[in-house]
């Protein structure tokens, strides 16, 4: 079975329903939370994937956290980087970042052209459903990045380095519920969550699942389009 190593930074930002999403693709997740103590590794080794999850911005571990990405990139360790991992990801080889209080709710992105070309965003609608909710936005792409998808209001959402290493500055592993639990969005953002979220659903698990079949090694024989 596949492993990937996960690192939860916060208590209240797991992986949520993703992580059934993984496991259905047969991908077995071992977590790592730093928040309670445990110690982030210095490499993905014995691994056959990294993902990082939100949260972890100016924590102690930061600094461990984003070398542990910057070894999976250069081992060529398939990556997945999630809203403060993935700027941190991305500042890791050269992008920036600002302090941004942008409204927190559903967002829809328009993929780029280059995203036809992704061996996990490829398949994906033209369209992608997510939850922003971040105090930080990444203003510049690292060099040599490729932008997957952004928002109408131009915000670079979706993005790849090199080869393995997928960043993504929203959410979609949250239900309607754990976002009201949250206490950051208000009745109109949640009620456009909960319409939204079966289109979230729709497009993000196979996202997620063929992530994990990349991390298993199958490069070939992925869908043209995700058909919902």
């Amino acid at each position: 079975m596949t492993t990937a190593l996960v690192i939860e930074n916060d208590p209240a930002q797991g992986l949520g329903r993703a992580a059934a999403w993984l496991s259905d693709a047969g991908m077995e997740l071992d977590t790592v939370r730093p928040h309670l103590g445990e110690a982030v590794p210095n490499s993905a080794g014995g691994h056959e994937a990294l993902i990082a999850l939100g949260g972890g911005r100016g924590k102690d571990w930061s600094d461990d956290l984003t070398g542990l990405m910057e070894t999976a990139v250069a081992d060529t360790t398939p990556t997945f980087a999630i809203c403060s991992s993935a700027r941190m990801l991305a500042v890791a080889f050269g992008g920036a970042v600002e302090d941004h209080e942008g409204p927190f709710g559903p967002r829809m992105l328009a993929k780029r052209d280059a995203a036809g070309h992704d061996i996990v965003f490829g398949p994906a609608p033209m369209t992608i459903d997510v939850i922003r909710w971040r105090r930080q936005e990444l203003v510049e792409l690292p060099p040599g990045a490729t932008l997957l998808a952004a928002s109408p209001q131009g915000a670079l959402e979706i993005f790849r380095i090199r080869e393995n290493a997928w960043g993504v500055q929203s959410h979609f592993e949250f239900t309607p519920e754990q976002l009201a639990g949250f206490g950051d969005f208000d009745e109109a953002a949640l009620a456009k969550a909960a319409e939204a979220d079966e289109h979230i659903v729709a497009t993000w698990k196979p996202i997620l699942q063929r992530f994990a079949r990349v991390a298993a090694g199958e490069r070939k024989a992925l869908p043209v389009l995700d058909v919902q």
